[in-house]
């Protein structure tokens, strides 16, 4: 179960079991206690359809003097039906064993009727955490699972513990909290303590409540404290946007500023990047005798990217780990900064000196953001090389992603760096088709001979997220393109040859020519034509389309136009058996959707345009959209077919 969204949570020593001696001795002097403030009497009658309820939720961050860390999670949880048993009734707990501490205060169910389960002492068990398992330097790392007993509708699970961490953990405490959960919560409680000479910046979003209530301990220590009620429940449907935008939010840090926050990182990476002989060999072996730099810094990052193992789970980032470069060589894994840190050795040992950035998702946090970012913003460590010369050229590279550019296909990051006088630094990174919407137009001709052959050429002109520059280097690469989007609109057709006339960061323009696999289908002079499986967006611009129900925003990859203008002429005297509908025209704030279909004779021509203006659809507008791509998808709106004349004595 994941109680929280916190960096110290996440990447340090939350969730830790005890010895079962200790384990029954907190049980044993707590079993009889009531849940005080808890009404466990709250159910459907007030939030109905919920399938749990979490009636209270405390938590409390404790910093000591000494740098140690407490966080103490407690819940009553609800459960109205089966469904949320994985989640609350059997709850694993990863920690750090032989460096994390735990007291586990409270484990009962509340059973219907009043009786109350302690959770027995065969009940917890201990397990490898699948995210890390087998990598030998992160072997410490455990699961303790709890399985409550009496679990049925209408019983209530408590679970309360507290965990230690010790000074070296993390080299601060922070939250990113998730307020409204995907359940509804009756009252929850965050209180956060620090020493009088730590500072805590925070911030709440999303029309909650700024200001905590603070309190001045006799030592000096400050503790805040925030309660929130009535918080509704925020399903996580499919294709949502990040709940960090659509849901309540609660932020917390004692790290300064984004800078030292990068700067603690960076650090780390750059005293690890350093090239000892087994690096040099590795970057000489590499790159061989190639003399373009440029080919050198991708022939090496391809090379890492395709043989190093990345750990991306938040656990190998404890304490902000990165080993040295020529150990992380050996061990041949690691984690994101270690990573970096193999490539940054790497380019030093060509007598490279590119600049390393930390990544940020943009949709957790943006430039000028109060709050330092958090691990959930954390997206990877960058280099940034400038090549000098005739052709000056800056390359952007990430050890696991490979080189980018902006746009790029690994958008909406910031890139925080210190220049030479220690200013920090930020430079975006967009998504192809982030600022402008993207384009995609397929036209052409397609003629069926007598034999029911059909062939033709397809034009093809597609801008932003319709294709990505930097995959299309081969011509195999631009065949494969070609053969996708052509079969988008002519199903059972092979490419029988293409040609790019423009391939640039903007623009992709190119020629495929198409023939029918077969001619004549096994009914008698009948020649059906499917064209396409519906709108061609769908591969780039995926949408929800099976589900009729829907509560929340739905988010696209950003806004397009699709354009398709397809003409299928069948030979003289051909009689057309089945053809296109034409679909009405489907419009709102959001865009437009259309479909229209012409005969002339035994000419059918086929126009369709779906154009998004937004990245996000309401419910009710996803509703309308749905409703009309599916229609596109129908057989009604491709289906094509022509009936050869029949033979005459």
């Amino acid at each position: 179960m994941k109680l929280s969204t916190t960096f110290f949570d996440r990447m340090c020593s939350c969730r830790v079991p005890v010895l079962a001696a200790t384990l029954v001795a907190c049980l044993a002097g707590c079993a009889v206690t009531q849940a005080g403030p808890v009404d466990l009497t709250i159910g459907a009658d007030k939030y109905p359809g919920a399938d749990a309820i979490i009636l209270r939720w405390e938590q409390t961050w404790t910093l000591d003097k000494d740098g140690k860390a407490h966080r103490r999670d407690h819940q009553w949880v609800k459960l109205m039906n089966t469904r949320p048993i994985g989640r609350y009734a059997d709850p694993r707990i990863d920690f750090v064993d032989g460096k994390d501490e735990v007291i586990i205060h409270t484990a009962r169910t509340h059973v219907p009727g009043g009786e109350i389960l302690p959770v027995p002492d065969y009940s917890f068990n201990i397990a490898a955490p699948d995210d890390v398992a087998g990598w030998p330097e992160y072997a410490g790392w455990q699961q303790q699972i709890v399985c409550f007993s009496g679990v049925q509708a209408g019983a209530v699970v408590e679970l309360d513990y507290e965990v230690i961490s010790p000074a070296d953990a993390m080299p601060w405490i922070e939250a990113d909290l998730r307020l409204n959960e995907i359940y509804p919560t009756v009252a929850r409680v965050v209180t956060v303590t620090v020493p009088r000479d730590v500072a805590l910046t925070h911030h709440a979003l999303r029309d909650q409540p700024i200001a905590p209530t603070t309190d001045t301990a006799a030592d000096g220590a400050v503790s805040y404290r925030w309660e929130f009620t009535d918080l509704k429940g925020d399903p996580n449907e499919p294709q949502a946007p990040p709940w960090s935008e659509r849901s309540a939010r609660l932020r917390f840090t004692t790290c300064a500023d984004a800078a030292s926050w990068a700067s603690a990182l960076l650090a780390r990476v750059n005293a690890a990047g350093r090239p000892n002989d087994d690096i040099r060999e590795f970057a000489k072996s590499v790159v061989e005798q190639e003399p373009d730099p440029t080919e050198r810094i991708a022939k090496l990052s391809k090379k890492i990217r395709d043989t190093f193992n990345f750990i991306d789970s938040p656990k190998a980032m404890r304490g902000l780990r990165c080993r040295g470069a020529g150990e992380v060589y050996r061990a041949n894994y690691g984690n994101p900064l270690e990573a970096a840190a193999l490539l940054l050795a790497s380019a030093r040992a060509m007598d490279l000196a590119p600049t390393v950035m930390v990544a940020i998702n943009a949709e957790r946090w943006a430039k000028g953001d109060a709050v330092a970012p958090s691990a959930a913003a954390f997206d990877g460590v960058a280099l940034k090389f400038d090549i000098p010369g005739a052709n000056e050229q800056t390359l952007y590279v990430d050890a696991h992603h490979g080189e980018f550019t902006s746009p790029g296909n690994w958008g909406r990051h910031w890139l925080l760096w210190a220049n030479s006088l220690g200013v920090s630094q930020a430079t975006y990174i967009h998504a192809r088709g982030e600022i402008e919407p993207s384009e995609l137009a397929l036209t052409g001709k397609i003629t069926v001979s007598k034999d029911g052959k059909a062939s033709g050429d397809l034009r093809v002109n597609a801008t932003g997220a319709f294709f990505e520059p930097s995959a299309l280097e081969t011509a195999d690469a631009q065949k494969k393109l070609a053969k996708d989007l052509a079969s988008r609109v002519l199903s059972d057709f092979e490419l029988t040859g293409h040609s790019v006339t423009t391939l640039s960061q903007d623009s992709l323009r190119m020629v495929a020519s198409v023939e029918s696999k077969d001619s004549e289908s096994p009914m008698d002079g009948l020649r059906t034509l499917r064209l396409g499986d519906g709108p061609a967006f769908l591969p780039e611009f995926p949408m929800p389309l099976n589900r009729s129900y829907r509560r929340t925003d739905v988010r696209l990859n950003g806004a397009f136009n699709e354009q398709v203008d397809i003409t299928v002429e069948f030979p003289e005297g051909w009689a057309l058996t089945i053809i296109p509908a034409s679909a009405p025209p489907a419009s709102g704030q959001w865009g437009s959707i259309a479909q229209t279909v012409d005969v002339n004779g035994t000419k059918v021509h086929l126009r369709r345009s779906v154009n998004l203006t937004t990245a996000t659809l309401t419910a009710a507008e996803f509703d309308v959209v749905r409703r009309a791509v599916n229609d596109l998808r129908s057989s009604q709106a491709t289906m094509l077919a022509g009936k050869k004349p029949a033979k005459t004595n």
